[in-house]
C-alpha cells in the first residue's frame, strides 16, 4: 500500500512540473535501422557502425532514440523486416510514432570503407537528407561515424520537427506514447488484461485503472511488472472499463491506453501444451484439450496462439487464430498446428488459449519454449588447391536437420546455385566438403550454405565466404635445346620444385608459329632431360630447325604457360666443290678438289663410272683432296664424282661429275710396203701423224704370234738377214714417248729371189 501512495505522489508532483512548463521540452522520437552491408568485404561492420551512431547520437538530450531490443521486439511481434523502402520505413516510423529513422548500408574495398547514409521523416513520407563518409581502415571509421553523427544531429536541430513530449514526463497527455495493443479478455468471475510494451519506452512496470464507465472516474486496481493482469475482484453480468500505463525506473510515466471494457462470462478451460517442435523456419506446436470439466455451456470453437520473442513472462502477442476445423487431429487425441516464416535460430515463447461460440477465450496456458533451426554459422572456405574449395562448418544440434545444401556463385552478390545436397549423417562429424566440380584455375568462387529439416524446408543462407582456386602450375625455368646433334635434338630444363607438378608435356614443330604436336608426355616432376629423335616413324632430318613448346601439368591435368625453344640438327656436309681431273695421263686419272669447310671430315668417297654410263661405284676412300686412279685402260674416258664424309658418318651430296681421258695408244703405221733389193728387205710406210712418236717396231709375223726384228726411228727399215730363197711377213707398230706402242700394221710379206 505504501508504494502505490509514493508512486501516486510521485505522479502529481510529475503532473505539476508538467503543468508548470518545467519538463516541457521539445523531444525527437528517432530509430536507427541495422544498416546493411554492401558487400563480403564489409561483413560485420554494418552492426558495428549501427551501435556507433546511436551512441554518438545518444549524447543530445533533445533526441530519444529508440531502443534496439525494443524495436526489434516489435518487428518480430508484428512480422516486420528493417531495410531502406521508403514505404516500408514509413510504415515502421508511423506504428511506433516515431519523426525520423535513419538508414544506410557500408562497403569496403580494399581498406577504404564508405558508409551512405540517408535521414527519412516519417510525417513527410520522404527523404529529408543523405550523405556519405569515408575512412581508410576500421582504425579510423570511429572518428567518421562521430563526424556523421554530428551532421545527422545538426540536421535534427536545425529542423525543429518533432512534437512535445509530455508522455515520458508529465503523465500521458494525447498523443504520448503508451503501452499498444491493450485488450480485455472475459472469463469466469475473472477478467484478464492484456498489452504489449511501449515503444522506446523502458517501462519497469505497469499501472492498471479500472472504473464502472468509459468516463470515469478511474481508480488504481494495481501494479505488475508483466504485460498481463487478472482482474478477479469483479461481479458477473457487469461491464468494467480499464486503462494503463508505464512508469519507468525513475518514476516517469508513460501515456495511458485506450480505454477497453469487458464483462465476466464463462470461459473454457486452457488446452495444454505437450511440446514444439523447431525446424526451418518453423515451429511446431502440439497441445491436448484440458481434460478437466469446464463450467462453460457454450460450445468449444477453437484456439488463440499467443507468442513471446521475450521469455516466459515477457509481451505476449496473438498470431493466429484457428478453428477447430483447421486443426490437424492425428486421431490420437492431440491437436497440430505448425507455424511457418519464422527467422532461422530464433526461441520463442507460446501460450494458447481455447475460445467458445461467443468469441470468450480462456486463460492463456502454460508457457513452452521452442527454438527454429539456426542458420549455419562458422562456414569457412579453404582456398588455394587445385581446382577445389574446401568448405568446413559448424554443425546443427538437432535431430530434425536432415541435410546440408551448399550454394556456389562466380560472384560476390547473387546468383548463387545449389550444387550440393549433404545428408546430416553424411557431413557429420566433421561438417566439410570439397567442391572439385567444374572449377576454373586461379578464380575466386563465393559460398552459402543452407541447414534442411526432414520436411525438406531450408533455413536461410548463411553468410558467405570466399576462396579462390590455385593458379595453373608455374612455367618450366631454363628450357632449352641443343643444336649440332646428329638427327636429334637434346631438351632440357630445370626440374619443377613445386609439388604439384606432376610432370611435363612436350609438344614439336618445324614451324615457329606453326601447329604443334604432342611429342611426349613426361610423369615426374624430378625430369629435365628429353631427347627428340623422331617424327612418328622418320627419324629427323639433318641440318633442319625443330621447335619446341613445354608445359607443366598438374594432377588434373591443368597445364602451365608454356615455354619455347628451338635447335638445328646437324647437317650433312656441303658437296664437295673444284673436282678437276687430268686427262691423256698414261693409265692413270689423277683428281684434285677443294676442301669443305666443316672442321670434321674425316675422309671423301670416289666414285667411279666408265664412260658416258651413269654405274657410278665406289672405288677409294681419300683422306686429302688429292687422289689418282691408275691402272687405268688407254684412251678411255671415265667419269668420276667424290663425297664429304663427317665423324658423324654424315654424308654430303656428290660433287659435280668430271670426266677424264686416259692418253690413248699411237695409231698402227698405215702404208707398209716392202720389196727385196740389193740383198735386202726394204719396208717402209707412212710415218704417225701423233706428234710424240718415239720410234717404231718391225715384228716378223710368224704362225703363233711375231718376233721383234728391229727398231726405227723413222718410217723405214732395212733387213739384210733375209735368206735368199727365203721370204718374210713383217708388221710394225708405233712407240711413243711414253711407252704406248699401237697395234701392228697390216702385214707385208717380202721375198729373197
Amino acid at each position: 500500500m505504501l508504494k502505490k501512495i509514493l508512486a501516486g505522489a510521485a505522479v502529481l508532483l510529475l503532473l505539476l512540473l508538467a503543468e508548470t512548463g518545467i519538463l516541457h521540452a521539445q523531444e525527437l522520437k528517432l530509430s536507427v535501422f541495422n544498416f546493411g552491408t554492401a558487400n563480403i568485404e564489409a561483413s560485420g561492420l554494418g552492426t558495428s557502425v549501427t551501435n556507433a551512431l546511436i551512441s554518438n547520437m545518444s549524447r543530445n538530450p533533445s533526441i530519444s532514440i529508440l531502443d534496439r531490443k525494443d524495436l526489434e521486439t516489435f518487428l518480430n511481434m508484428n512480422d516486420l523486416q528493417q531495410n531502406d523502402q521508403l514505404d516500408n520505413v514509413v510504415n515502421i516510423g508511423s506504428r511506433l510514432g516515431l519523426d525520423f529513422i535513419v538508414v544506410g548500408s557500408v562497403a569496403k574495398r580494399g581498406s577504404a570503407i564508405t558508409v551512405k547514409c540517408g535521414l527519412i521523416q516519417i510525417d513527410k513520407r520522404k527523404e529529408v537528407y543523405s550523405t556519405h563518409v569515408q575512412a581508410q581502415g576500421e582504425s579510423a571509421l570511429s572518428a567518421e561515424i562521430a563526424k556523421l553523427a554530428s551532421l545527422i544531429t545538426s540536421v535534427l536541430t536545425k529542423s525543429g520537427a518533432g512534437p512535445e513530449s509530455e508522455s515520458a514526463q508529465g503523465g500521458g497527455g494525447p498523443g504520448a506514447a503508451a503501452p499498444v495493443n491493450f485488450r480485455g479478455v472475459p472469463g469466469n468471475k475473472k477478467i484478464i488484461l492484456r498489452w504489449q510494451v511501449v515503444p522506446g519506452f523502458a517501462a519497469a512496470g505497469y499501472e492498471v485503472y479500472r472504473a464502472q464507465n468509459a468516463n470515469g472516474p478511474f481508480a488504481m486496481l494495481g501494479q505488475t511488472d508483466k504485460t498481463e493482469f487478472a482482474d478477479q475482484n469483479v461481479d458477473n453480468d457487469i461491464s468494467y472499463f480499464y486503462k494503463v500505463r508505464a512508469y519507468d525506473r525513475l518514476s516517469r510515466l508513460s501515456g495511458y491506453t485506450p480505454v477497453v471494457s469487458a464483462r465476466t462470462d464463462f470461459a473454457p478451460n486452457p488446452p495444454i501444451i505437450l511440446k514444439t517442435e523447431g525446424r526451418a523456419k518453423s515451429m511446431l506446436i502440439v497441445w491436448a484439450p484440458n481434460p478437466s470439466k469446464s463450467p462453460d455451456p457454450s460450445p468449444l470453437v477453437g484456439y488463440k496462439i499467443y507468442r513471446s520473442a521475450e521469455n516466459e513472462e515477457g509481451s505476449y502477442q496473438e498470431v493466429n487464430k484457428l478453428l477447430l476445423g483447421d486443426c490437424a487431429d492425428s486421431g490420437d487425441g492431440k491437436v497440430y498446428y505448425r507455424a511457418t516464416g519464422l527467422p532461422d535460430g530464433q526461441t520463442f515463447y507460446y501460450r494458447l488459449a481455447a475460445y467458445n461460440a461467443k468469441g470468450i477465450e480462456s486463460e492463456l496456458s502454460h508457457p513452452v519454449r521452442g527454438t527454429t533451426l539456426p542458420a549455419v554459422t562458422s562456414l569457412k572456405a579453404a582456398g588455394q588447391m587445385i581446382r577445389e574449395v574446401r568448405l568446413t562448418w559448424t554443425g546443427i544440434s538437432s535431430p530434425f536437420t536432415a541435410a546440408y545444401n551448399i550454394y556456389r556463385s562466380a560472384k560476390s552478390d547473387g546468383g548463387f546455385l545449389k550444387i550440393k545436397r549433404i545428408s546430416a549423417s553424411e557431413a557429420g562429424p566433421r561438417y566439410e566438403y570439397s567442391d572439385t566440380e567444374g572449377l576454373a584455375d586461379n578464380t575466386p568462387y563465393y559460398y552459402t550454405i543452407t541447414a534442411e529439416d526432414d520436411l525438406k524446408t531450408e533455413t536461410s543462407p548463411s553468410a558467405a565466404v570466399a576462396a579462390s582456386t590455385r593458379d595453373i602450375p608455374p612455367r618450366p625455368e631454363n628450357f632449352a635445346a641443343r643444336s649440332g646433334l646428329v638427327k636429334k635434338v637434346e631438351l632440357t630444363w630445370q626440374a619443377s620444385p613445386q609439388p604439384e607438378v606432376e610432370g611435363y608435356y612436350i609438344f614439336g614443330s618445324v614451324q615457329k608459329a606453326g601447329n604443334y604436336e604432342l611429342l611426349k608426355k613426361i610423369p615426374g616432376r624430378e625430369n629435365s632431360r628429353y631427347v627428340d629423335e623422331s617424327r612418328g616413324f622418320n627419324a629427323l632430318e639433318d641440318g633442319t630447325v625443330y621447335y619446341y613448346m613445354m608445359t607443366a601439368y598438374n594432377k588434373v591435368d591443368a597445364q602451365s604457360k608454356q615455354a619455347q625453344a628451338g635447335a638445328t640438327t646437324k647437317p650433312r656436309p656441303k658437296k664437295p666443290a673444284g673436282l678437276k681431273g687430268t686427262s691423256l695421263r698414261v693409265k692413270e686419272a689423277p683428281l684434285a678438289w677443294q676442301a669443305n669447310p666443316e672442321k670434321d671430315i674425316r675422309v671423301y668417297l670416289i666414285q667411279r663410272a666408265a664412260g658416258d654410263g651413269d654405274s657410278f661405284s665406289g672405288i677409294a676412300e681419300a683422306g686429302a683432296t688429292l687422289f689418282t686412279d691408275t691402272n687405268l685402260k688407254d684412251g678411255e674416258t671415265y667419269r668420276y664424282r667424290i663425297q664429304a664424309k663427317d665423324a658423324d658418318n654424315l654424308l654430303s651430296d656428290f660433287s659435280d661429275v668430271v670426266a677424264v681421258t686416259t692418253k690413248p695408244r699411237p695409231r698402227p703405221p698405215e702404208n707398209v710396203q716392202g720389196k727385196f733389193e740389193s740383198g735386202k728387205a726394204l719396208l717402209s710406210w707412212t710415218p704417225n701423224k701423233e706428234a710424240d712418236i718415239s720410234h717404231y717396231v718391225v715384228y716378223e709375223k710368224k704362225f703363233i704370234g711375231a718376233e721383234k726384228v728391229a727398231e726405227a726411228k723413222t718410217a723405214s727399215y732395212s733387213d739384210g738377214s733375209l735368206a735368199p730363197g727365203k721370204s718374210r711377213n713383217y708388221v710394225v707398230t708405233a712407240v711413243d714417248k711414253s711407252g704406248l706402242e699401237s697395234d701392228a700394221s697390216a702385214e707385208w710379206s717380202v721375198s729373197a729371189k
